[in-house]
């Protein structure tokens, strides 16, 4: 999933393995909850992290050891 962050940066949502992760993918939380990716918020602001929403309801993205990677 690519989204738009601060200062118009695009932004690739990515796990822990550095592959991309798009909407509809699995994911599992660090409670050991496994949900759906129904899309996304990028960095709004450097210290940022963005945010993941799931079925579960919108969470930082490293409740589910996912990051928001700044594409070039």
């Amino acid at each position: 999933m690519i989204k738009q962050g601060y200062d118009g940066k695009r932004f690739q949502l990515i796990n822990e393995q550095g592959l991309p992760v798009n909407e509809g993918d699995q994911v599992i939380s660090f409670r050991g909850e496994t949900t759906t990716v129904n899309g996304g918020t990028a960095p709004h602001k450097e210290s940022s992290t963005g945010m993941v929403y799931t079925d579960l309801g919108g969470h930082y993205a490293g409740v589910y050891n996912l990051q928001w990677k700044e594409l070039h």
